[in-house]
């Protein structure tokens, strides 16, 4: 299992480079999210991928939680291949922090 805790990403370059270290995306990943669909058509049929800290995403970045939740709903509804749970809050807390 892969997990993405996105709690306490607050920039959208880190989301990026998160995403792209955490699902081992190729070096030339373009940090956008044409290049993350077409990265994320490359993962693993058989990967199970859990996202958490979705509530804190959407207050932080709104506009990046959009369009990572339009591409993952998209993903499942043509594909529907790689299992992916979704979650709200951040039970592992294993998010980015950031010291003072």
């Amino acid at each position: 299992m892969i997990l993405l805790d996105l709690s306490g990403i607050i920039d959208t370059e880190t989301f990026h480079e998160y995403i792209s270290k955490k699902l081992d995306f190729p070096g030339y990943y373009g940090q956008n999210f044409d290049a993350f669909w077409d990265c994320f058509l490359d993962l693993n049929e058989d990967s199970h991928i859990r996202v958490e800290g979705l509530i804190e995403l959407k207050k932080n970045l709104p506009q990046t939680y959009e369009k990572f939740t339009q591409c993952i709903n998209d993903y499942n509804k043509e594909y529907g291949k790689i299992r992916i749970d979704l979650i709200g809050e951040s039970p592992s807390g294993e998010g980015i922090s950031f010291e003072d």
